[in-house]
């Protein structure tokens, strides 16, 4: 029995989005220290600064769906959830479902990022059962999930509009059971 033979989630949905403050953070300190090196080959070297122009460009180009996002990042039904630029994957082919919280430093306040690891009963190819059409640049622009392997997704809660624990127990709504990994550490 999977989460679309259950009633009492049809017409549920939970979407959650890519929050922009962080990446407009590090967008602007890049276009800034970007900038400030073109002034520099500007007036020392008396040459148009094409690199850093290009590595501008560049840095806005890669976090352009975090900074205007079109398409939720992840949206939660009861045909199964979809993550943007991948598809939407039926609960069903959904084998276990594992959460993670990591320091990015041993620093004591350090910044936790929190990792949804979803291994698929099958391969993509057969798991994913719409996928999005992208076009091709888009494989070069950010996104929250990276696929390892043939059946292995991890997912970066962090960064996105809703709390890591919300979105995991949105997920543990959907799947019907809950998922193994540490509880309550992230407000």
């Amino acid at each position: 029995m999977g989460p679309s033979d259950r009633p009492e989630l049809l017409g549920r949905v939970f979407i959650s989005d890519f929050d922009s403050r962080p990446a407009r953070a590090f967008v602007l300190a890049g276009i800034g220290l970007f900038g400030l090196a073109g002034f520099a080959s500007l007036a020392f070297l008396r040459t148009i600064p094409l690199v850093p122009l290009l590595c501008m460009v560049a840095l806005v180009f890669h976090f352009a769906p975090a900074l205007w996002p079109r398409k939720s990042a992840i949206n939660l039904t009861a045909d199964g959830f979809r993550l943007d630029g991948l598809g939407l994957i039926p609960w069903e082919a959904i084998g276990t479902v594992t959460y993670h919280e990591r320091q990015i430093n041993q620093n004591a306040n350090a910044r936790v990022i929190a990792l949804l690891e979803i291994e698929l009963i099958a391969t993509f190819n057969l798991a994913i059962v719409r996928p999005d059409t992208n076009p091709p640049w888009r494989r070069w622009q950010a996104r929250n999930w990276r696929k390892v392997g043939d059946s292995h997704l991890t997912i970066l809660l962090s960064g996105l509009t809703d709390s890591p624990r919300d979105i995991r127990q949105a997920f543990e709504v959907f799947l019907g059971y809950p998922i193994t990994g540490p509880r309550g550490l992230i407000a």
